[in-house]
């Protein structure tokens, strides 16, 4: 295992310029929901009543915001705004996720930055198919699990302690997230490099173990970061703030492009051995 993660570190080092498009992409993904809740929060909470007013005043505001949910057109703007973006995205994903693939598949043979647009062109299409598949097998465990989730969420409302009930549906659905995701990037390496759907995917199942560690390690250290840049960001407010969160986008680019790349290679060794 340590001698993928080392070659997809080798890979990562070679596409570099990839760490850079996916930085870019969550930053602007970043920078339109902020300024899409600033311009509909901050108003609305600029009218909240300051501390000299009595709790009529909080209650006719409370009472405003819900007719003005249920009335005001500009509400129904920003939402339509934030489905027509999340779709957009959707969209825009899988042709980022087949220009990767095939870059991996040709950073011997082919120029990189041309091999990343040449792949969103060739497999963008498979891509989204591969995507819409993905999201579907994500959703399909809510029919069975919000049903049972209800009664737990309407009694966190009376105890928090509630909450817990909820962990071991979280681990499941997670977990099983993580297994549909990992198949889907197995068959859709297998698609990009010209190989048959069902050995890629038993290529998987064949090395679930190191792909496993990968995933955790690689985890770990997301988590790790995220646990540091959010612990200096509460201690040193201000610029320093803004700077780590917003390196925060780059690493996990840099950690994402790095746990396909050792996916990538884990399934490259597998195939030639057999091949």
């Amino acid at each position: 295992m340590r001698t993928v993660i080392k070659e997809g570190w080798a890979l990562v080092r070679i596409q570099f310029y990839i760490v850079i498009i996916l930085f870019l992409y969550q930053l602007l993904w970043g920078i339109f929901l902020y300024r899409l809740v600033q311009s509909a929060v901050i108003p609305l909470l600029l009218r909240y009543p300051d501390q000299g007013h009595n709790e009529l005043g909080k209650t006719l505001f409370w009472m405003e915001s819900q007719i003005a949910l249920m009335d005001n057109r500009e509400v129904h703007i920003y939402l339509w705004v934030l489905l027509g973006a999340t779709v957009l995205r959707m969209l825009i994903t899988p042709f980022i996720r087949a220009g990767i693939y095939q870059s991996l598949h040709t950073y011997a043979t082919e120029p990189q930055s041309l091999s990343f647009f040449r792949g969103m062109k060739r497999h963008g299409l498979s891509s989204l198919l591969y995507y819409i598949i993905e999201l579907g097998l994500l959703l399909l465990p809510a029919i069975w699990v919000m049903p049972r989730l209800y009664p737990i969420v309407a009694g966190a409302l009376q105890s928090p302690s509630y909450l817990l009930h909820m962990l071991p549906y979280a681990i499941g659905w997670i977990a099983y997230g993580w297994f549909i995701r990992q198949c889907i990037l197995y068959m859709q390496l297998g698609t990009v490099g010209g190989h048959a759907i069902l050995s890629s995917l038993l290529a998987f199942f064949r090395q679930i173990v190191p792909a496993i560690g990968i995933s955790f390690l690689l985890g770990a250290c997301v988590l790790l970061v995220f646990a540091l840049f959010g612990t200096v960001a509460m201690i040193w407010t201000g610029m320093l703030a803004l700077i780590l969160q917003q390196s925060y986008h780059f690493v996990t680019s840099l950690v994402r492009l790095w746990h396909i790349s050792s996916q990538y290679r884990l399934w490259h060794t597998d195939i030639s051995s057999r091949s």
